[in-house]
């Protein structure tokens, strides 16, 4: 792939990349949202793993992939922390969804400046 039709590609392979971690991402912090009241034991065993999925959601709708694989490792870590060494499967997807979505080529678009070329 060369040329616009390249960028292009890779523009709407990474677009598709970020929808799917917002999908994957909405139900887990959904998942771990208190209903309607707090717990009534310690905050922190729901807030840090609200937080990490909150950044989750977060994470793939910034320019830089790398938030989306530390978010997602920060959300895998604080549920097997406070989950009683369990990870949800919906976070080990993520995960896998982030690393490709970091390991896809950048799509070459500047923001801002077009790019001459000669032909």
């Amino acid at each position: 792939m060369q040329g616009e039709a390249g960028q292009t590609a890779r523009a709407i392979l990474s677009l598709v990349c970020r929808v799917v971690l917002l999908g994957i991402a909405v139900p887990l912090l959904l998942m771990d949202f208190p209903s309607y009241r707090l717990p009534h034991r310690y905050t922190t065993e729901w807030l840090v793993p609200t937080i990490c999925d909150l950044l989750t959601v977060i994470a793939p709708m910034m320019r830089t992939r790398k938030l989306a694989l530390v978010a997602g490792a920060a959300a895998m870590g604080a549920h097997y922390y406070y989950d009683r060494q369990y990870v949800p499967m919906w976070n080990l997807a993520y995960m896998a969804v982030a690393i490709v979505f970091l390991l896809l080529p950048a799509s070459g678009r500047k923001t801002g400046k077009e790019k001459w070329t000669m032909k």
